[in-house]
């Protein structure tokens, strides 16, 4: 495992964003980020949240009486979740770099991106000097459970202090 880990330290990465917290990392004339070899990288990967009401646990997932919630209340319960990680660690929302969500369509076959976006708007944006990770949106034909309409995944970076 260390040998992956050196590897990997000594490889320079580029990543392509669309702002990200760029103040940190020297932003190259191609658009790209480059990320100096002092940085820390984060990753959370696929978690889910049933954006259920209170009272409600993980092994209620599916009951009438705890609805998993919309595509929007998974969404925003999701990063929440990842906001709280972020600041317990010292770290924020402008770390994430990069988002990978899969999302499932709902009981009417349709797949609800502008909910995911609607959740996605409370925590990035690109107006009045916001950041905007850059961001993976993946139709898929269903998650481990039934109930779930979305799966998102993160990147974070921060330069070492």
């Amino acid at each position: 495992m260390r040998n992956i880990k050196n590897l990997i330290a000594a490889i320079p990465l580029v990543i392509f964003v669309l702002g990200a917290n760029a103040a940190e990392f020297e932003k190259g004339e191609d658009g790209g980020i480059l990320i100096p070899p002092n940085a820390e990288m984060l990753l959370y990967s696929g978690s889910i949240n049933f954006a259920m009401p209170d009272g409600c646990g993980f092994r209620d997932a599916g009951k009438a009486e705890c609805p998993a919630g919309d595509m929007e209340a998974q969404g925003t319960a999701i990063l929440e979740g990842f906001r709280n990680k972020l600041e317990a660690r010292g770290w924020s929302m402008e770390n994430v770099v990069r988002v990978n969500v899969y999302g499932v369509a709902g009981e009417d076959g349709e797949l609800d991106f502008s909910g995911f976006n609607t959740a996605f708007a409370k925590f990035f944006s690109r107006e009045d000097g916001g950041w905007y990770p850059a961001r993976t949106f993946v139709e898929v034909a269903a998650l481990f459970r039934p109930e779930l309409l979305v799966e998102v995944e993160i990147l974070a970076m921060k330069a070492r202090e």
